[in-house]
């Protein structure tokens, strides 16, 4: 997903994960896509902050804390919706299913959820797993903290 950088605080960081003995850090921004804008952790390409300016360009990879309401949507029921929620950093999402992906055993270990040129994610531990969906589906879920990992391209 392309996006642009609106302001970065640099100042309010959080760590997303270690890699080793090394911090992998986000950090807050307020952005623009041309399917929304908000404020998400943009966790930068090799954790430089050189590019990282407002008024920049970057292609990110979306991840996320955590992941509320998921359903299956009725077919009557829109498909590329990507809207910032009341509390900072979480957003609506209603988006296709665009793979599937079993394990071995056959059940649905995670999904590729498409919403414009945005890619979302979801383990099984993040959906019902009784909804029954597959690839072409529409699907409504909530992201919350929503995380945005800088390609570097």
């Amino acid at each position: 997903m392309r996006l642009q950088i609106k302001e970065l605080n640099k100042d309010h960081k959080i760590m997303v994960r270690r890699n080793g003995e090394e911090k992998v850090y986000g950090y807050w921004a307020y952005f623009g896509h041309e399917m929304t804008s908000g404020y998400a952790y943009v966790i930068p390409y090799g954790q430089s902050l050189e590019k990282l300016v407002p008024g920049c360009v970057i292609s990110v990879e979306t991840s996320h804390v955590r992941v509320e309401g998921f359903r299956r949507l009725e077919a009557a029921e829109l498909t590329g919706i990507f809207r910032p929620q009341e509390k900072s950093g979480d957003y609506w999402i209603q988006g296709t299913i665009y793979q599937v992906m079993r394990n071995e055993a056959g059940g649905m270990d995670c999904l590729e959820i498409v919403v414009g040129d945005a890619s979302f994610i979801l383990d099984a531990d993040e959906m019902n797993c009784d909804v029954n969906v597959d690839v072409g589906d529409g699907v409504a879920f909530e992201i919350i903290g929503l995380q945005l990992f800088d390609e570097g391209l």
